[in-house]
Formats: structure tokens, C-alpha cells, sequence
């Protein structure tokens, strides 16, 4: 809102292709073919098409501006309700309201099952953790409720139902469960570090492919002399498409991949390392745990929530 904001004192003009561009790449994501569907689709969230396109050109605005505009340059005469309105709008555009929704359909589910209610020491150690989390004073406690709607009651059945669910996933995720999870999911958590060059035709691309393997050149002298972008990248085996994560697994260190096409560009892929997924690493105990949650709630209680909205 801030980047909008900058636009209309510097009196930009926005760039409609581009606006209608990040529109149509959203509803093809969302097989929303027709004005019909995507209409529908808008209604069913209590959303309409004005504020499908506003939360466009903010996408665009923010694109073009976020390095040089700072949150806190934010229009201050703006009303909370105004405010709630548009993140209501953007949860629901940019996908993030479903993860949230799943979380705290998870947390009923523990309230409700729970035989008997956490014990003040561990209410009092989640209200630390929320301050902390919010960067919240415990003075300006009353004046936040107040601008949500809301009082103390609230706070303390909020921070109740967190205890109780922070209780549970204590009991599923022991050392033992973990440490089956990391067994089954270790190629999946794989570390790996490639080396990768896009390319706009598929001639370029086997050409470089042909000039690493047999000329012993490096992929990134390559890069520079024709000139394509490359990347050192690091990412874990399964937020690889599924075309490419058993190649780069399957692969030698040092090997040069057949190029693959992802879309419009030819990519070409080495690897340089492979490190296997230990519980120390946090990024990989944090996957882990997700993993084992995920278990647990898509069993016993997966029917538990019926969801109105998919």
C-alpha cells in the first residue's frame, strides 16, 4: 500500500500489460478459464472483481517500488477496518490464507479433544512467546485487543488453545518419530548444490551441454561466453520439479544433465554437492516436523474440519 501510495504522488502511470499479465498467470494457476469462473471463484471467498483488480495493481506498484519505499511510509490516516478489508483481499489472492486456515483448524482440533486444559505455567510461557513474536509490550496490550475488536477473554483462550496444540506436537514428535521421518524422507532432504544456466532455445542449450562434456569447459565460462544467466543454487531434493529431481539425485558430482525444458527455457544443470539431511540442521528438523504433523492430522482427524472453501 505504501509502494501505491508513492505511485500516485509521483503520478505514475501503471503498466496495464503487465497488471494483465500477473491476472491472467493467476487464474491459469487456478484453472479459472472463463470471467464466469473466476467470478464465481471471487463470490465464493466474499471477494469482487474491483478489489481482484486493486489487489493487482498494489502487486504491481510493490514490484516496481519496494527498494525504494519503507512500510513505515505508510498513509497513517488509514482506519483499521480499511486495513483489515485489504488484507482480507490479499490472504486470499496470494494463497497464504490457506496455510492459516490449516493451522488453526489444527489448533480447534486440540482444544477440542483436549481431556483437560494446560496448566498456567505453560499459558504463561506462550504469552512470553507472543509477545515476543508480535514485539509487543505487555503495557500495550489493551490498546492492541481494542483495534482488533477484541478483549482479554479472547487473548487468553488464544494463548490456552496455542499451549494445548504446542503440547500435543510434543507428544507426536518425539526423538524416536522424528527419527523415522528423517529414514523415509532422506532423498526427499537431500541437500543439493548445482550449478545452473537458462537458455531461450534448445540449439544453445545442447550446444553448452556438448562444450562442458567434451570440451571440459566449466558450465560457467560457458554461461559468460554465450552470455545466458548463470546461478549457483542450493535447495533441498523435494522443491525440485518432478522432471528434474531424480535426475539431479541420480547424477554423479560433476555430471552435466541433458537440458531440460521448464516452460518457454531450456535449463542446463551440474552438480557439485550432495549432503545428506541430519535432525541438527534446522531447516531439515523444521521439514521433518511439518512431515510428521502432516501425518498425523491427514489421519485420524482428517475428518474432523470440512473445509467450505477449496
Amino acid at each position: 500500500m505504501a509502494c501505491e501510495e508513492e505511485a500516485k504522488r509521483l503520478n505514475l502511470e501503471p503498466d496495464d500489460d503487465a497488471i494483465d499479465e500477473m491476472a491472467t498467470r493467476f487464474r491459469y494457476e487456478n484453472d479459472l478459464i472463463s470471467a464466469e469462473e473466476t467470478e464465481a471463484w471471487l463470490d465464493c471467498r466474499g471477494l469482487n472483481t474491483d478489489e481482484f483488480q486493486a489487489y493487482f495493481d498494489r502487486c504491481h506498484w510493490w514490484e516496481i517500488l519496494k527498494d525504494k519505499v519503507a512500510p513505515d511510509q505508510l498513509d497513517t490516516t488509514h482506519e483499521i477496518p480499511e486495513l483489515f478489508d485489504v488484507l482480507e483481499t490479499e490472504l486470499l489472492l496470494s494463497g497464504a490464507f490457506g496455510p492459516f486456515a490449516v493451522g488453526l483448524s489444527r489448533r480447534l482440533i486440540m482444544r477440542h479433544n483436549s481431556e483437560s486444559r494446560p496448566d498456567s505455567e505453560k499459558v504463561r510461557a506462550e504469552r512470553g512467546r507472543f509477545f515476543e513474536r508480535a514485539g509487543l509490550e505487555p503495557a500495550s496490550l489493551a490498546g492492541w485487543l481494542a483495534s482488533l475488536d477484541r478483549n482479554n477473554d479472547w487473548f487468553e483462550g488464544m494463548l490456552e488453545m496455542e499451549a494445548a496444540y504446542r503440547l500435543k506436537c510434543e507428544t507426536i514428535m518425539t526423538p524416536e518419530q522424528l527419527s523415522r521421518a528423517l529414514l523415509t524422507s532422506r532423498l526427499l532432504l537431500t541437500r543439493l548444490e548445482i550449478e545452473s544456466v537458462e537458455f531461450d532455445t534448445i540449439d544453445a542449450a545442447r550446444e553448452a551441454h556438448l562444450c562442458v562434456r567434451d570440451d571440459g569447459m566449466s558450465l560457467e565460462d560457458v554461461a559468460r561466453e554465450s552470455r545466458y544467466p548463470f546461478k549457483r543454487l542450493e535447495l533441498l531434493a523435494e522443491d525440485l520439479p518432478d522432471n528434474q529431481r531424480q535426475a539431479l539425485l541420480c547424477a554423479g558430482l560433476g555430471e552435466i544433465l541433458e537440458p531440460v525444458a521448464t516452460d518457454s527455457l531450456f535449463h542446463l544443470h551440474r552438480v557439485i554437492r550432495k549432503t545428506e539431511p541430519t535432525l541438527g540442521e534446522a531447516a531439515i528438523r523444521s521439514r521433518i516436523e511439518q512431515h510428521v504433523l502432516e501425518a498425523y492430522f491427514s489421519g485420524s482427524n482428517a475428518g474432523d474440519i470440512r473445509w467450505l472453501i477449496r
